[in-house]
């Protein structure tokens, strides 16, 4: 199940992206990370940039459509049996669900069953990565793609011009590269560290988002706490605590885990 709305999100966060950049169709906002966040705009939210087709203006209307409709199916699949028929088995109900007959060879249909599979975890890192890009870069991944395209050698995981465009990742520094920008001073590094002007979790759309409590004095406070875990300042603070030593005990982890295989395979 996961695989396969894995499928169908890496599909619906691409082909918006695709469509306005290389066939000129008009989106209110074609980055998948962005598109929710018109329903706030004063203009409200238009489904595939067409007014005459959703025009969401609630986010409380949407959640309960989404709820109706995404509950039924679900029921319908749990129990086994809706409007289109009943099936033994709850994965692959086939009927109504496969008009095309895909399934009606049982070779093919064992065959269809690993590709399923194999796409569906390969869709669910994608998803992963997508979330990924998202926080580093700020942009879909389409841009991301086209800028790595253009130049792979100075747009890739490692490059802090890449990297540093969205939340700060200056231990990848490129400094030594051609045409990399001059080191900012100091006091500018800090400024998007902490404090108010830092940079946040969701980079512009960050607003009235974050919480009170959550001012920038920490070190990697990006005003991220949804769940407000941190309301409490004991608790917070424990957390900080807890967070930190797992950090350094997983930076040690995977040192020790790539070390002897490393040494073994390339040393001798």
């Amino acid at each position: 199940i996961h695989a396969r709305w894995a499928m169908l999100g890496t599909l619906g966060c691409l082909t918006p992206e695709l469509l306005a950049k290389y066939a000129g169709v008009q989106f209110g906002e074609p980055v998948w990370f962005k598109a929710g966040a018109q329903i706030f705009s004063e203009g409200g939210l238009d489904y595939f940039g067409n007014a005459g087709l959703v025009h969401a203006q609630s986010l409380l209307a949407i959640l309960a459509t989404q709820v109706v409709l995404m509950g039924g199916v679900e029921a319908y699949r749990a129990a086994g049996f809706g409007p289109a028929g009943e099936a033994d088995d709850l994965l692959y109900p086939g009927q109504g669900f496969d008009p095309l007959g895909l399934a009606d060879d049982p070779d093919t249909f064992a065959e269809l069953k690993v590709k399923e599979i194999k796409n569906g975890r390969l869709a669910m890192f994608s998803m992963f990565g997508y979330y990924v890009q998202a926080i580093v870069t700020g942009e879909g991944p389409v841009e991301n793609w086209a800028a790595h395209v253009a130049d792979p050698f100075a747009v890739n995981g490692l490059t802090s011009v890449f990297m540093g465009q969205f939340t700060p990742v200056a231990m990848f520094a490129a400094s030594g590269r051609k045409g990399a920008p001059k080191a900012a001073p100091v006091a500018d590094k800090l400024s998007s560290w902490y404090g108010p002007e830092r940079n946040l979790w969701l980079g512009p759309l960050s607003e009235g988002s974050v919480p009170a409590y959550l001012t920038g004095e920490l070190p990697g406070d990006y005003g991220w706490d949804t769940a407000g875990l941190g309301a409490d300042p004991t608790t917070l603070a424990a957390y900080r605590e807890a967070e930190l030593i797992h950090a350094r005990w997983a930076m040690l982890g995977t040192l020790g885990c790539l070390t002897p295989e490393l040494l073994a395979k390339y040393a001798g």
